[in-house]
C-alpha cells in the first residue's frame, strides 16, 4: 500500500506540473494577431518618421508599412501586403515581396510577448538571398483603439515647439476614405487650397502616417511622408514627433466645421 501510495504522488505531481507547464506558456499564436507599431529600437525612442507597422492577420498573411525611399527625390509611406508568416516556436518566419520587388525572408525571435507588448531579435534578414546583419532589438506596441471617427473631418492650428521653422496656421481636412486636403496663406493672408498635394493618410491607433508631394516649408520636390502620434480630447488634437537632434515637434489644432474660403 506505502508503494502505491508513492507511485500515486509521483503519478498526480508529473500531471500537476505538465499541466502548470502548458498553461504558462504563452500562446503566441493568438497573442500576436493584430497591429504593432515599432516604439523603441534597443529599449530607446526612435525617431517618429523611422516607425514601420505591422499586421498579423488571421489567414497567416501580413501587412507591413514603412517609410520606403523610392529614389534620390521621392519618399511615400506604403502599405505592403505581399507577405506571409507562421509560428515556429518562439520564432515569427515571414516571406513575402515588398513594394520595390525585393524577396523578403526574416525570423523575428520573439524575447517577450503580452496582448500589449512585443519584443523580438532578428535573427535572420534576407535580401534578395542575401544576408543583412541586424543586431538591434526591436519594441512594439499593439493597436487597441480606432480613432477614425475622431480623426476625420477638418482642424485648425499650428507648430506650438518654440524654434520650430514653421509657426503658421494651416487647414487639415481629413475624409473618411483616407484622402486628405491641406490649406495654407499665401503673402497676402489669402487661404490657398494645395493643389498639388495628393495627400493620403493611414492612422494605426494613435500613429498617423502621410504623404503629400512638393514641401511649402522646404522648398522642395517630389513625394515626401512624415507620421506623427496623436492625441485627442474632445475637439482638441496634438501632433508630435521626434525628429532629428532629439527634437520634439508638436502642433496642437482644434477641430472647425468647414474649411476656409479660398481663392483660385
Amino acid at each position: 500500500m506505502k508503494v502505491f501510495n508513492l507511485l500515486f504522488s509521483l503519478l498526480f505531481s508529473a500531471i500537476l506540473f505538465v499541466g502548470c507547464s502548458t498553461d504558462d506558456e504563452p500562446d503566441y499564436t493568438e497573442l500576436l494577431k493584430g497591429t504593432w507599431v515599432n516604439t523603441m529600437i534597443n529599449g530607446q525612442p526612435l525617431l517618429t518618421d523611422e516607425t514601420f507597422v505591422m499586421e498579423l492577420k488571421p489567414d497567416n498573411t501580413e501587412m507591413y508599412a514603412i517609410g520606403f525611399q523610392l529614389d534620390e527625390n521621392n519618399k511615400s509611406w506604403i502599405e505592403g501586403v505581399n507577405y506571409t508568416y507562421s509560428i515556429v516556436g518562439e520564432n515569427i518566419v515571414i516571406n513575402g515581396t515588398d513594394v520595390l520587388d525585393n524577396v523578403m525572408q526574416m525570423e523575428f525571435k520573439i524575447l517577450s510577448l503580452t496582448d500589449e507588448t512585443l519584443t523580438f531579435t532578428v535573427p535572420t534578414f534576407k535580401v534578395n538571398g542575401v544576408e543583412v546583419p541586424n543586431d538591434r532589438t526591436f519594441t512594439c506596441k499593439k493597436v487597441t483603439n480606432d480613432y477614425r471617427t475622431a480623426f476625420t473631418g477638418v482642424w485648425y492650428g499650428r507648430c506650438t515647439t518654440e524654434g520650430a521653422a514653421d509657426s503658421t496656421y494651416h487647414y487639415w481636412e481629413y475624409l473618411a476614405d483616407g484622402r486628405y486636403y491641406y490649406y495654407y496663406q499665401d503673402s497676402t493672408n489669402h487661404w490657398i487650397k494645395k493643389t498639388d498635394n495628393e495627400g493620403r493618410y493611414y492612422l494605426y491607433g494613435n500613429l498617423m502616417a502621410c504623404n503629400y508631394t512638393n514641401d511649402l516649408l522646404t522648398g522642395g520636390t517630389g513625394k515626401v511622408f512624415e507620421c506623427w502620434h496623436f492625441t485627442i480630447d474632445g475637439s482638441k488634437m496634438v501632433w508630435t514627433g521626434l525628429r532629428e537632434n532629439a527634437m520634439t515637434i508638436t502642433y496642437e489644432m482644434d477641430k472647425v466645421q468647414s474649411p476656409p474660403q479660398t481663392i483660385q
